[in-house]
């Protein structure tokens, strides 16, 4: 099966998308949780932080966990979860760290195909997907299997383009934390992607280095059509963060625009954004 992305390009078949990323790891932990830069690090951290305050009491997936960082903050808070990862190196890492932190007994990983998720219906009360769909071969499957799997709660965290960060980023620049001689070039470049695109599905950026390998920056329109399910209804749809590109003396500003990131305007413009979706059927 061959694909392609919001562009038009041919992009990896279903197998060599699989075959990539079940010995890719992402060191996630040290490339942007821990980030020495303060806007990376903080833009990550974010995002996971707001994402894992909507989740409900109860049993909990992560579907696509990388290297288990919410499942530890989740234990850190003293809840259980469980997460899985098409990543062996993923994992490992995941439980290494879990380990580390004598937290194992609320964090537990195992590798999985987010398209072929090995649980019952209804397993979980509150499944999340932190940037995850936007990489899988089958982005409407993935999604329906998150459903599924779901008894209550769905929560999905996407990349979204309309942030200058993200058009750092889709210009070509190595990172919207640091001025490089990219950078001059980069942003007006990314913007023009992104208007360029704007009746399109969103902008490719590629991933690890690959330009064909699908990571598609949404547009939120799109994301709240294609995040759309019978059985659901969207309670919230927010930004993650309004983290503005290379400036760290914005970072107070940042913070403080946070409990503006579900207004119906504002929240378009987000450094990704995330949607909540509760169960409204009993079918």
């Amino acid at each position: 099966m061959t694909g392609y992305h919001a562009e038009g390009r041919l992009v990896y078949t279903m197998t060599e998308n699989k075959d990539f990323y079940k010995v890719h790891a992402d060191k996630i932990w040290d490339k942007r949780f821990n980030s020495p830069f303060p806007i990376r690090r903080y833009a990550h951290r974010a995002q996971y932080r707001l994402l894992l305050d909507e989740v409900l009491p109860g049993s909990i997936l992560d579907a696509g966990c990388g290297e288990g960082i919410a499942s530890i903050i989740l234990a850190e808070r003293g809840i259980a979860s469980t997460g899985v990862d098409l990543s062996d190196p993923n994992i490992r890492e995941a439980r290494e760290q879990a380990e580390n932190r004598k937290l194992s007994h609320l964090a537990s990983f195992q590798t999985a195909d987010i398209e072929a998720l090995p649980f019952a219906d209804r397993s979980f009360d509150t499944v999340i997907s932190s940037h995850v769909l936007e990489h899988i071969p089958d982005f409407d499957k993935g999604f329906k299997g998150l459903c599924r799997i779901a008894s209550k709660r769905v929560i999905v965290a996407l990349p979204t383009c309309l942030n200058l960060c993200a058009a750092a980023l889709l210009g070509g620049d190595h990172g919207f934390w640091k001025l490089s001689k990219r950078s001059i070039i980069a942003l007006p470049w990314g913007i023009a992607r992104i208007f360029g695109n704007i009746f399109s599905e969103g902008v490719q950026e590629g991933y690890a280095g690959k330009d064909d390998l699908p990571h598609i920056w949404r547009y939120p329109w799109v994301m709240r059509r294609r995040l759309k399910h019978p059985d659901y209804k969207m309670t919230k749809f927010c930004a993650s963060t309004f983290v503005l590109p290379y400036a760290n003396s914005t970072l107070p500003l940042v913070k403080r625009m946070e409990k503006y990131n579900y207004t119906p305007f504002l929240r378009n413009f987000g450094y990704g954004s995330y949607i909540v979706l509760d169960r409204i059927t009993d079918k």
